[in-house]
């Protein structure tokens, strides 16, 4: 942990330098070190969110908000290390508030006026949810565990879950494509993490898990009906992040409610407890949903996302499909281990009732995805995948065909 403090001291000391040159060279190698602390940790996710970094600042002419860059993935690094190497979750809180002046850096890093709009609305969103908590998560160390509630509120306005999802629409959509990008990948990764360490490490009342897998049900479906109506690209993406957050904090939520199974689930001959299994489906969802975004947004060489792309994408198609959940693809892992999750619990006609609402959930996502995979492949320009584009679709295809094999092997 000492490194990742380090480090942040030394890109606050950098910033003078950042006013002087393009400091995608300070995200470069930043984004090397921490490759290095997370390989040398034993941190894969922490690779991978590295790698991404790596590849938008190799993409862009970033100016000073190369830094912002830096600040944003060491935040999400240092979230993921807090969950992996059980640090003390005040680490992890002062990641989240790391990542909220970076991120809205890089929303706002084109200037336009819609940029500014944009990037305003995810600092006051997102500033409200850190608070709450914050707040929320002091209460219950302090032995008033109703607190959690007010935790819960914290992280549906952090996450974008309904009803406080309109910010991530107007942020997605208004934002620079390249904040964008960090936004999903960087600032949305270092809040299910914090979430994560949060869950970790209090005991939550089961009424708390209750209300939140109810929250996060009715989110799915607010989501996936509004995006069928979305006609650019950023604003199906939102709508797409609204969803996938959702199915994240439905697992995290499941197991707070239930307890931990007596019978564990078995995953590719793995068996896994429940606890396990709801955090595995947590990761696997940030890493599909940024990973894919994070192409979708990297490629687009516009100002404003609420744009059709002017350049046609390839590699793109590959992302998307694995947002939609097309097996074997990245996207399709979480979907699937969050089903083994409800099914690890007794009880036939919840069980049924819950994997139903995912199925039809997905089943509801598919024409809006269609309509985004039409407008990166048939766009009248020339073909415009770069770095960012190509590691994304490549990592979002290898880790999903391997997947069942590294859980085999090494749980």
């Amino acid at each position: 942990m000492i490194y990742l403090v380090y480090l942040i001291l030394a890109l606050s000391l950098a910033a003078p330098l950042a006013l002087r040159f393009d400091s995608r060279y300070i995200a470069a190698a930043t984004s090397l070190v921490l490759l290095l602390i997370s390989a040398t940790a034993g941190v894969p996710v922490g690779v991978v969110v590295s790698l991404v970094a790596l590849a938008l600042s190799l993409d862009w002419r970033l100016g000073p908000f190369g830094l912002a860059l830096s600040f944003a993935v060491t935040a999400a690094v240092t979230a993921i290390y807090v969950y992996y190497k059980s640090e003390p979750v005040v680490y992890g809180l002062v990641a989240l508030a790391l990542s909220t002046a970076a991120v809205y850096g890089l929303l706002a890093m084109d200037r336009e006026k819609e940029n500014v709009e944009g990037a305003v609305k995810y600092l006051l969103f997102s500033g409200v949810g850190k608070v709450l908590i914050v707040v929320g998560y002091v209460l219950a160390v302090l032995g008033w565990h109703p607190g959690l509630y007010v935790t819960v509120l914290g992280f549906m306005f952090e996450l974008g879950i309904a009803p406080f999802h309109a910010w991530v629409v107007d942020a997605y959509a208004l934002g620079s494509p390249r904040g964008a990008a960090a936004l999903v990948a960087f600032s949305k990764v270092t809040a299910l993490f914090v979430l994560l360490t949060i869950f970790k490490s209090l005991k939550a009342p089961s009424d708390v898990g209750l209300v939140a897998l109810i929250i996060a049900l009715a989110s799915m479906l607010v989501a996936n009906v509004a995006g069928l109506g979305a006609k650019t690209l950023g604003r199906i993406m939102a709508y797409s992040s609204i969803s996938h957050m959702s199915y994240a904090l439905a697992a995290v939520s499941l197991v707070w409610w239930r307890g931990v199974s007596s019978s564990p689930a078995n995953v590719f001959g793995v068996f896994m407890s429940t606890v396990d299994l709801a955090a595995l489906v947590v990761v696997l969802e940030a890493l599909a949903s940024g990973l894919a975004k994070a192409g979708v947004f990297g490629y687009m060489p516009t100002r404003l996302s609420d744009l059709l792309p002017p350049r046609k994408s390839v590699l793109n198609v590959l992302n998307i499909f694995s947002l939609l959940g097309l097996p074997p693809l990245l996207g399709f892992w979480p979907k699937l281990f969050l089903i083994l999750l409800i099914l690890a619990y007794p009880g036939a006609p919840l069980a049924a009732f819950l994997v139903a609402w995912i199925v039809l959930n997905s089943a509801l996502a598919t024409p809006y995805y269609l309509r985004a995979i039409r407008m990166v492949a048939e766009a009248p320009g020339r073909v415009a995948d770069n770095i960012t584009s190509s590691y994304t679709a490549f990592a979002t295809t290898i880790v999903g065909l391997t997947l069942p094999f590294v859980i085999y092997a090494f749980l």
